[in-house]
């Protein structure tokens, strides 16, 4: 390895080869990866429709980026579709080349998901332009594989406001010693596995 970045590459590298996705980029985790993937590509709609049986995370930060949310009946299984845009949610859908063409495939490794890492999360995607450009942003708008002091000294007009949703070398070393190890047995996640969240209090002002 050349640098703690190489882990990252690596880690990517892997993930495409186990998803079938051409390209991977790994975040700090799953709702991140979704908030990017809404941020870079669905800026003038703002208006995202969830199933009421999902993580409290998502509609939550999304309420928080500004984002006008609703509920709807879904009976999910392994994934479930961010609004009516080409994004999904796939925390509790991972297997081998589950990669689907022309889909944003958001990825959780949480400690109970099956790629167990702790903490991260990737997306998963075949738009080389936009793959690009999510790495940058996901790591404050800058090269992760250059030193922040080089790069404002001799790069600084490509560094862009962009969002702190790295993942840290440890956990991308982590995750590929996972992947490496991991089992051909899992379960697909499904809407049954959460309760219904669009009564809850911190929404009503919201759902108005």
């Amino acid at each position: 390895m050349k640098n703690n970045n190489d882990f990252i590459d690596l880690f990517e590298k892997k993930l495409c080869e186990f998803t079938g996705s051409p390209y991977a980029v790994v975040t700090d985790r799953c709702t991140n990866s979704i908030i990017l993937s809404l941020e870079l590509t669905q800026n003038k709609n703002k208006k995202i429709k969830l199933p009421n049986q999902c993580y409290v995370s998502v509609p939550m930060m999304l309420l928080k980026y500004g984002y006008k949310i609703s509920f709807r009946e879904d009976n999910w299984v392994g994934k479930y579709q961010i609004g009516d845009t080409n994004i999904w949610d796939c925390a509790v859908g991972f297997f081998e080349k589950m990669y689907v063409p022309g889909e944003i495939q958001c990825l959780s490794f949480q400690q109970k998901k099956r790629l167990s890492i702790g903490k991260g999360g990737a997306i998963l995607l075949d738009d080389p332009i936009l793959a690009k450009k999510m790495k940058r942003y996901s790591m404050d708008g800058r090269d992760s594989s250059i030193n922040i002091k080089e790069e404002i000294e001799r790069f600084r007009e490509n560094i862009v406001l962009g969002y702190h949703f790295n993942m840290s070398p440890d956990e991308a070393a982590k995750g590929i010693l996972l992947l490496n190890q991991l089992k051909d047995e899992y379960i697909l996640g499904s809407y049954s596995d959460y309760p219904k969240i669009n009564t809850l209090e911190c929404f009503k002002d919201y759902l108005k």
